[in-house]
Order: C-alpha cells, then sequence, then structure tokens
C-alpha cells in the first residue's frame, strides 16, 4: 500500500533523547519534476502513531499503512514512526504512556519544522494569503497510538519549546535535523544528476526497507556511517545558524532554590509555516484500555511538565495543574477538526462509554468533533469489507480538511 519512504532516520525523544526510528513518505507531486515548486502542492502533513508495542504494534501496522496511504494519495507528507520499545527503536514502553506522549510531540516537532525548509525553497512564500487557507496539520493515531494523539497537549503548547531552544537540547537537534534533511531534500530535486527519490534518502536508520514488515523487524541494527553523516550536516547548520544567548531559570528536583544559567540557544523563526490543526483517532481504547493504570488518563502531563520546568510542581497546585491540563488536551478535541473512528464489534472499547463520550464532544456548542461508528467491525479491521468503510471514512474526513 505504502511506497518505499522518501526519508528514513532517527530523532531523539524530548524526554530523554531515547532514538525513535522515523519514516517521512513524500506524495507523487513532490517527486515529479517540479518538485517542492509544484504549486499544486499544498503542504499537507500528517503524523500516524500505531498499536501498543510489547503487543506487536509498530509504523508497519496494516491499519496504519492503510491511513497513511490514504493521506498520501491525498497530498499529505505523512510521517510514520516507532515509540520507544517499537521494533527498532530504542528503549522500552513506559508504564505510563507519559514518554511516548514526549515522542509524538517530538516528532511533530520534527514534522513542523521540516515542512518550513521544504516550504522556503519554493517561489511563493511561506506566509499564506486570504485567498489560500494554511496548511492542515493532521495528528493521528490507531488503538494505542490513538490514545497517546488524545492526550497530547494542545499543538501551540508543546511547539513553543521548540521556538528557541538550547542547542545542548533534544529540541535543537531535532530542528537542525528538520533542517539538514529538508535542504538534502531540496538539493535531490534541483540537482538533475542526484541519484533520487526512487530509492530514497536513508539517514541514520534501516540501510534497506525490506518488503516484509517481519523480516524489517527483526533489523535492528542502525548505520552509524549514515547517523555520523547527519551529525556531521547538524554541527554544519550549528555552526552557520545565528544564535542567541539567554539566561534561563532552572528549579532542581531537590528545591534548594532556582538556579540561573546562561544558554546558547537556536533563534526563532519569524516566518514558521502556520498549521490547521485536527486529529484523526481510529479504534480508540477508550472505556477498557484508558482506566488501566498502565496507561491512565488520570494524570496525563505530570512528568512532562515537570520536565519542561526543569524541576518539580508543588504538590498543592500539581493536582489542579494536572487537571487542567486534562482538560485542555480533551478541549483541543472539540477545537479543532476531529473525527473519531471505531466499530460497533470492538473488544478494546467498552461501546456504551465511547457512545456517552463522543456523545459528549459531539454536542457541545461550538464542538468540531465528530465520530464514524462502523457496524460489524472489531479492533483490527479484518471483518469482511470493514477496511473499505475505514478508508472512505479517513478519506472523507481528510478530503473536508483539505477542500479537495
Amino acid at each position: 500500500m505504502l511506497p518505499r519512504p522518501s526519508l528514513s532516520f532517527t530523532l531523539p525523544s524530548i524526554h530523554d533523547s531515547t532514538k525513535l526510528d522515523c519514516r517521512v513518505y513524500h506524495p507523487a507531486c513532490l517527486d515529479a519534476p517540479l518538485g517542492t515548486s509544484d504549486k499544486s502542492w499544498r503542504r499537507h502533513a500528517a503524523v500516524v502513531a500505531h498499536p501498543y508495542a510489547p503487543l506487536g504494534g509498530s509504523y508497519d501496522d496494516p491499519v496504519v499503512h492503510l491511513v497513511a496511504s490514504t493521506l498520501l494519495h491525498l497530498g499529505f507528507v505523512v510521517v510514520l514512526f516507532n515509540f520507544r520499545g517499537a521494533s527498532s527503536s530504542h528503549g522500552r514502553t513506559s508504564w505510563t504512556s507519559k514518554p511516548e506522549r514526549a515522542d509524538y510531540m517530538s516528532v511533530t516537532g520534527f514534522l513542523v519544522y521540516y515542512m518550513h525548509y521544504l516550504c522556503s525553497s519554493r517561489q511563493s512564500p511561506v506566509t499564506t494569503s486570504n485567498n489560500v487557507p494554511s496548511p492542515t496539520l493532521l495528528l493521528a493515531g490507531y488503538s494505542y497510538g490513538a490514545m497517546v494523539t488524545m492526550q497530547l497537549p494542545p499543538l501551540d503548547s508543546f511547539l513553543s519549546d521548540f521556538t528557541s531552544p538550547a542547542t545542548h537540547t533534544a529540541m535543537a537537534d531535532i530542528r537542525l535535523r528538520a533542517q539538514h534533511l529538508a535542504e538534502q531534500q531540496i538539493i535531490m530535486h534541483t540537482t538533475p544528476s542526484s541519484p533520487r527519490k526512487s530509492l530514497g534518502m536513508r539517514v541514520g536508520g534501516d540501510e534497506d526497507i525490506s518488503s516484509s514488515p517481519k523480516a524489517h523487524d527483526k533489523s535492528r541494527a542502525h548505520s552509524p556511517e549514515r547517523e555520523e553523516r547527519i551529525r556531521k550536516g547538524v554541527r554544519e547548520l550549528l555552526s552557520r545558524n545565528k544564535l542567541i544567548h539567554r539566561k534561563n531559570t532552572y528549579n532542581p528536583t531537590d528545591q534548594s532554590g532556582a538556579v540561573e544559567r546562561e544558554e546558547t540557544c537556536l533563534e526563532g523563526i519569524d516566518n514558521l509555516v502556520r498549521f490547521r490543526c485536527a486529529y484523526l483517532l481510529v479504534s480508540p481504547p477508550v472505556g477498557i484500555v484508558t482506566t488501566i493504570a498502565t496507561m491512565t488518563f488520570s494524570n496525563p502531563f505530570s512528568s512532562w511538565s515537570k520536565r519542561r520546568k526543569g524541576g518539580t510542581v508543588l504538590n498543592r497546585n500539581h493536582e489542579g495543574y494536572a487537571k487542567r491540563e486534562e482538560v485542555e488536551a480533551e478541549a483541543k478535541l472539540m477545537k479543532h477538526p476531529t473525527l473519531a473512528i471505531y466499530g460497533d464489534q470492538d473488544g478494546f472499547l467498552a461501546l456504551k462509554k465511547m457512545r456517552d463520550w463522543t456523545a459528549q464532544l459531539s454536542s457541545a456548542e461550538g464542538s468540531q468533533f465528530d465520530h464514524v461508528e462502523v457496524s460489524g467491525a472489531g479492533h483490527f479491521w479484518i471483518e469482511e469489507g470493514v477496511v473499505y468503510e475505514l478508508k472512505e471514512a479517513v478519506s472523507s474526513f481528510a478530503a473536508r480538511l483539505i477542500g479537495s
């Protein structure tokens, strides 16, 4: 269903720099002679997250591929990634799903800046006119990946951490990797003799992408030569990027008092492309899995809040702060176009709770939340005919988003 990826590489997670395997797929118009200068390319992009890794979930999942290929056909640049502990990504699956949320945010931050630098090669400016709507950024997930997508904080709140990060952080590394890879793609599209596109450019990931997902899963080796090339590109970019010096205040975890530290940071980008955010949830495990302690939604952001502030949150504020972020995470699904797709025979969700939840979100004043319940469909979408209904629902929703 999916072609070979245009890019295969690794990214550090902003949670703890764990290496994550990523793949970028370009739509056909980007592989045409005009490349990024093709005016038919509207700069839409999507991330699709996979099911639970300990149960075999990875970016080779067939439902993930179905969603990704549907979006790719509509002109989206699509990114797939392996959560920590999945396939050849480093680390292990967490007990809380909090690190996995940071993994997802890492990939999203990369995609936003990758798209910015691809767009900057165009003749037209990256900002949009009144007649041309902003491009869409669709954050999607299937099963466990849908649960993580649901729990993400609003896009602007975590993209702010990529605005001017200290150069020693994973956020800066991700930004520079995005710039380096985008510039390499531009060079490949503008150099006639470049051995390009059809074989893809693989940096820091597996040398070959096997046609067999099972065979690929067995190959956990990363190419040190290709990883070194991307690191070299990042170092070169760092040497020519404009840097700023800023004093940041940190609260140590031992509560010994605030510490002020001067750091070298990347400069912010004034004209960073602005996306219209949307969400796609395929078989979100509402009502059963989300009440298990290992995947609880009761306090989704506590450790992320601590990490981004450099210290602890006072106990008297902790519960209220976590509740506020939980409310914000759910509110984003009503504020932005969102589609939840599930089957009425899904054994990984409580159907009544799912129907109550979707009814509550869709009936709220001004809500953009919508849902599709597919009769006869189970969690894995293997029943006769249901996969076509899933594809049609994804295609219709995405087409409405981009106005095609």
